[in-house]
């Protein structure tokens, strides 16, 4: 992905490899500069292959957030059950 490679040789310029802490910030800081129009560019550039990736790779993300916030609940719901009884 051309965005991603652009963003890569910026963040090189400006980071050690070593502070890859701080990739997290620096992609963070990009994306909050952009407006909606120029994140619509960035996909609109982007191939099927690459558009699929990403949103897979995001609904994953987002599912595997949500069932572990969903096992905690209830492993404290059962917490709090097994105690009451």
């Amino acid at each position: 992905m051309r965005f991603a490679d652009d963003l890569l040789q910026r963040y090189l310029r400006h980071f050690n490899d070593n502070e890859s802490d701080s990739l997290d910030f620096f992609v963070q800081s990009i994306l909050e500069q952009m407006d909606q129009k120029d994140l619509l560019e960035v996909f609109k550039a982007c191939p099927k292959n690459e558009l699929n990736e990403m949103l897979g790779n995001y609904l994953s993300s987002l599912m595997l957030e949500k069932l572990k916030e969903d096992n905690a609940a209830t492993q404290d719901s059962d917490y709090y059950y097994k105690r009451v009884q």
